[in-house]
């Protein structure tokens, strides 16, 4: 569920009680390290086991339990992650979870972090912008670059810039080797409430794609952010909140004889969710449901899960709804696709296999907090900090 909050305002947190682990299977891990002190799993099915887990905050949260948003990137060769939590951003090694090193913060890292040529880049929820050296932690800048906002949404990375969006509805550039500013475009449309009004930008060549609190989807230049096009997905009619609070996702295609071939994904609050061509914003296909989260792509399908609890597949080609389903438990984060077909959802209870036919749960990871961060699959493994700041690698079976 999408939380509300006012223009400018921290997001709010929510206290979940703790869950009565009830699951037939229980299985009790030796923890990392003897102070850490992680939390219960269990797996109601022997789809998962736990490689390791690894807490991100000493001690972990059993009490107080926060959404922990930020998710982990993974480096290309696959042997080192890095994630953000309530105290900073830490590397571990993904065969043993074994920490290389943790930066830490004065204040949450609730953006996914970016990894590009060996320089981790996270922003914290106050707007401090790090560039870390992947090998050891240490600061390549002089000094972080601080912004005006909030930091929420992911960040991207290309050869020359890093592209930070910031509460309301700004898109800040910043060199990559000074962390300077390049540039920055910001949404005019003022509105006094939003759902968080951060958008993640989506960098493909020297053209991006960013979504912001009034529902537009705009085209900008990576050079110096000027505006190739921009689109209104936003249908008053339909409430208020118009916000596009997911990152666009980028579809190639090939040419056709009467549009250009490339799409680009984006949903808005009320619009719902729209294809649009990535030359021109011209509309290919709209899906009008309301509060979507994250589309995923996968197998000519899109997946995306609303604040209500039901699971929505699309056919890729025509937008025409394939599977609703309402999913069992709560889920509070984007999903993922595994290769067996089966959606990874993260929600209040645990991470759940879900089948895209039926939208029950034939397998749960479950902890204490359960999960707001989107899950990162690697193969047969999937990585997942869990609200209490725990960090678990998990093989599918």
């Amino acid at each position: 569920m999408h939380p509300l909050v006012r223009r400018g305002s921290p997001l709010a947190f929510a206290v979940y009680p703790v869950l009565a682990m009830t699951a037939a299977l229980v299985a009790t891990l030796p923890s990392p390290s003897a102070q850490a002190q992680p939390q219960p799993f269990q797996a109601r099915q022997p789809l998962f086991s736990v490689g390791w887990r690894m807490p991100l905050v000493d001690p972990p949260s059993v009490d107080w339990k926060p959404r922990e948003r930020a998710g982990v990137v993974v480096s290309p060769k696959g042997g080192l992650l890095f994630a953000g939590s309530a105290t900073g951003v830490s590397a571990l090694q993904t065969d043993d979870g074994k920490r290389l090193w943790h930066h830490k913060t004065t204040e949450s890292v609730e953006s996914r972090p970016a990894l590009w040529n060996g320089v981790v880049y996270a922003a914290t929820l106050s707007g401090a912008v790090w560039a870390l050296d992947a090998r050891n932690g240490e600061p390549v800048w002089e000094a972080p670059t601080k912004l005006d906002a909030a930091v929420q949404a992911p960040i991207a990375a290309d050869d020359k810039q890093i592209y930070v969006a910031v509460a309301p509805s700004s898109l800040v550039a910043l060199d990559r080797k000074t962390g300077k500013p390049a540039w920055r475009y910001n949404d005019e449309t003022v509105r006094e409430f939003l759902i968080t009004g951060q958008s993640g930008a989506l960098v493909v060549g020297q053209q991006l794609w960013f979504g912001t609190a009034s529902g537009k989807l705009v085209a900008l230049s990576t050079r110096d952010g000027g505006v190739n096009w921009q689109v209104s997905l936003d249908r008053p009619d339909h409430g208020p909140y118009a916000d596009i609070d997911t990152t666009p996702v980028y579809v190639p295609r090939p040419e056709a004889k009467d549009r250009p071939g490339d799409w680009v994904l984006a949903a808005s609050y009320n619009g719902g969710l729209f294809a649009v061509s990535a030359v021109d914003g011209a509309a290919i296909w709209q899906y009008p449901v309301e509060a979507l989260g994250q589309p995923i792509v996968a197998g000519g399908l899109v997946y995306a899960v609303s604040s209500n609890g039901e699971l929505h597949i699309l056919d890729l080609a025509t937008g025409k709804p394939m599977v609703t389903r309402k999913l069992d438990g709560a889920p509070s984060g984007t999903l993922a696709v595994l290769s067996s077909g089966l959606l990874l959802v993260p929600g209040e209870l645990g991470l759940d296999a879900v089948s895209p036919r039926t939208g029950q749960a034939s397998a749960r990871a479950m902890t204490e907090t359960g999960f707001s961060a989107a899950p990162t699959v690697v193969g047969d493994r999937v990585f997942a900090v869990s609200n209490g700041g725990v960090l678990y690698a998990l093989s599918l079976r």
